[in-house]
């Protein structure tokens, strides 16, 4: 019975035992910061003077993975001479399986060690044999083939590594020295101890906008201290767009706004920008159709989101004259009307590419002057569009003679009626008669055969013979008298052509007109 109340009693205390481990080890699940899990400080000397140690908590463990203790001679004193009959006892909790390791000897480095594989998650160390003059001694995860060297147990608050920002502007870049000048280490006393950089990707980099990791290290009394530096490289310079000033185009030529984007520098300090990075953000030019100033305005975008935006003034204009068609050349006759500026200008078509018949004209430079003399005269037209832009065409005016002889008529010369009304004796009386006011005596004139008598009403050219005596010389000589319809007698004027072989230089002419 008092077996039985005594095993109860043990399983209780056990049960309060671990569970107030348990506990304990919740609060404090955590790694070590270090890879040393062995504190000295939780190290308890037995009091049975076997100069071994326990520890007075667990140490938390991954179970299944091995771990390595390692103690130098120093750390052992006297057990080192004992080595091969030296162990190291642990105990797994909650298992409280317990085993004893034998130390194992490296004389050449003067250490000694045990490996083992937990099973649990934490473990006591119930034997640890130590006589220390110094405190080389560790616990890490790994085997002994993976050791190198001693580290001191690190307390849990202890900061191990290190993080900084530093932000460079990309168009500053720094150097190495300047990066380590900004980083300082000391040891627990204050003095200056050395710093060495483990990874540097900036200014073995592009150095580009973007993030580089850059590591440095300090060490001292064995503890290795990190400090990771990320180096932010920004870009705040926007992309510069060269302003063309106003842009102007003949509204006849106007050209596509990629084609105008074309023709505009952009340029970043980073990036490699072209036209074709350009995107427009507003634009009146594209839809316009007549002549004004329009506008658009082009924005720039780097990697680094920096923005360039710049208004462009582009002006529509009218820079033709109007085009002139017509002739080069005119032709006329002399008894054709004189042609005015206005009968010139209606020769030619002149329209302007804006405007279109909306224009002005003028005849400058004129040596025709609508002059009727044959000749080739030269005149210029000019036609002004609305804004003053002005084509000429210079045109060549021919005035060609197309007159016969000019007849004029003297006293000789019968009216119709006075014609009409004549006889045959009249018609000598009156030729007597005037031949000798011209200083000429002729007598005996006489009408030796009239053919024209019987074919008045025919038309026809018919001859009057007629007979005289001048300076005693007989002569004969006939008039030819030209009959013509009615409609005719006004453009053809019959004539009579009196040869006098015997007057020199003297010839009388009749004209005699018979109506049908």
């Amino acid at each position: 019975m008092m077996k039985k109340i005594a095993l109860l009693l043990l399983m209780i205390c056990m049960t309060l035992l671990f569970q107030e481990l348990t506990v304990r080890a919740e609060g404090e699940q955590q790694y070590p910061v270090g890879k040393n899990y062995l504190d000295l400080s939780n190290l308890i000397m037995k009091a049975d003077d076997s100069h071994c140690a326990f520890t007075e908590n667990p140490i938390f463990v991954k179970s299944n993975h091995e771990y390595t203790i390692v103690l130098d001679f120093a750390f052992l004193g006297q057990h080192s001479d004992w080595l091969g009959n030296i162990y190291v006892s642990i105990e797994e909790v909650p298992s409280y399986d317990s085993y004893d390791f034998l130390m194992l000897g490296d004389f050449t480095h003067e250490r000694a060690y045990v490996e083992f594989t937990p099973n649990d998650d934490y473990v006591f160390l119930t034997s640890l044999p130590m006589m220390p003059t110094g405190y080389n001694a560790i616990m890490y995860e790994g085997s002994y083939a993976d050791f190198s060297g001693f580290e001191p147990f690190i307390d849990s608050n202890e900061t191990m590594i290190y993080q900084g920002v530093l932000p460079i502007d990309y168009d500053k870049p720094m150097a190495l020295e300047q990066i380590e000048s900004y980083l300082h280490a000391e040891d627990p006393y204050g003095n200056p101890i050395e710093i060495t950089l483990e990874t540097d990707e900036y200014t073995t980099g592009s150095m580009l906008p973007g993030n580089y990791e850059m590591i440095f290290m300090s060490s001292f009394n064995q503890i290795v201290k990190i400090f990771y530096l990320e180096v932010r490289v920004f870009d705040h310079s926007s992309p510069i767009i060269v302003d063309p000033g106003i842009i102007t185009i003949p509204l006849s030529e106007k050209i596509l706004l990629n084609d105008i984007l074309q023709t505009i520098s952009v340029s970043d300090n980073v990036d490699l920008m072209t036209a074709s990075d350009l995107v427009v953000t507003e634009d009146t030019y594209s839809v316009a159709s007549s002549v004004g100033s329009y506008s658009i305005t082009v924005e720039a975008i780097d990697s680094s989101l920096n923005v360039t935006s710049l208004p462009i003034q582009i002006d529509l204009v009218d820079m033709n004259g109007p085009t002139i068609t017509g002739p080069g050349a005119i032709y006329l006759y002399t008894t054709d009307a004189p042609l005015s500026n206005q009968d010139i200008e209606n020769y030619f078509t002149i329209i302007d590419d804006v405007d279109g018949t909306n224009v002005s004209v003028q005849i400058i430079n004129d040596t025709y002057h609508q002059t009727q003399e044959p000749g080739v005269y030269g005149i210029t037209i000019k036609a002004f569009d609305t804004q003053s832009n002005s084509k000429i065409r210079n045109v060549s005016i021919h005035v060609i003679e197309n007159r016969g002889p000019v007849f004029s008529t003297d006293e000789i010369i019968l009216s119709l009626d006075a014609a009409d009304l004549m006889t045959d004796q009249d018609l000598i009386d009156w030729f007597t008669n005037h031949t000798l006011s011209l200083g000429h005596d002729i007598s005996y004139v006489c009408i030796l055969y009239n053919e024209y008598e019987n074919h008045s009403d025919e038309e026809g050219n018919y001859y009057v013979y007629m007979n005289y005596e001048l300076n005693g010389e007989t002569q004969t000589s006939r008039i030819r008298v030209d009959v013509q319809n009615a409609e005719d007698q006004k453009s053809l004027l019959p004539y009579l052509a009196i040869g006098i072989p015997a007057i020199v230089g003297i010839a009388t002419l009749f004209i005699l007109i018979r109506k049908k």
